[in-house]
């Protein structure tokens, strides 16, 4: 199967407000790393650490401030990729609320849309689950009505499937597998390296992060 996404260098990071910020640190960043903390960022000097909710709410903070606000209200402590995923499926679908547009099918999402899951339970990790944006619309499998690759913007440890950060942690881009109800197009659970491993089904949320 030949490549379904355009190359990297034809990402349109001006695309909208939240495609701009993650421009600028595709753009700035001299060094990045995977920082469990949150985000440690110094923008002059182009380092940038984060964790993959860290990276998230900061650049939802530049790009979408109302959006951003709602994921961490009421929680005590800054949101974690669980807390997106739940506040982003609180949203009716297809409808706005808060900052959010929620997203039903896989294949009305656009770049620069949040996707986030609860992690399953099947898999032993600290962290919640996982959340990134989206810098291509998804492209369906061929062949199948149920799977869709997805090219994301994240913090991560571990490598996606086509990933820039062969040698590294922290910021860049990974093909995640996405799969979907056939009946209604919505998200039901996902492949952290494209199409060349397990699957897993897990609650899964996709939101347009407005103003």
């Amino acid at each position: 199967m030949g490549p379904l996404f355009p190359d990297d260098a034809s990402i349109d990071w001006s695309a909208n407000r939240t495609m701009k910020v993650l421009g600028r640190i595709a753009e700035r960043a001299t060094q990045t790393e995977y920082w469990r903390g949150g985000a440690r960022v110094d923008e002059r000097r182009g380092n940038y650490a984060f964790d993959c909710s860290g990276m998230v709410e900061w650049v939802l903070q530049k790009a979408a401030p109302a959006a951003g606000s709602y994921s961490a209200q009421g929680l005590g402590h800054r949101p974690l990729a669980i807390d997106f995923q739940r506040r982003i499926a609180s949203v009716p679908p297809d409808e706005e609320r808060r900052g959010w547009r929620r997203i039903s099918r896989i294949e009305d999402a656009q770049p620069g849309d949040v996707i986030a899951w609860i992690k399953p339970a099947i898999i032993s990790s600290p962290n919640t689950g996982h959340v990134g944006f989206l810098v291509f619309k998804p492209a369906r499998v061929p062949g199948r009505d149920d799977a869709y690759l997805v090219r994301i913007a994240d913090s991560t440890s571990l490598l996606h499937e086509d990933d820039t950060r062969v040698g590294r942690k922290g910021f860049g881009l990974g093909t995640i597998v996405v799969l979907t109800d056939p009946a209604t197009g919505s998200p039901r659970g996902y492949g952290w390296v494209g199409l060349r491993a397990w699957t897993f089904e897990t609650a899964i949320a996709i939101g347009r992060p407005l103003r």
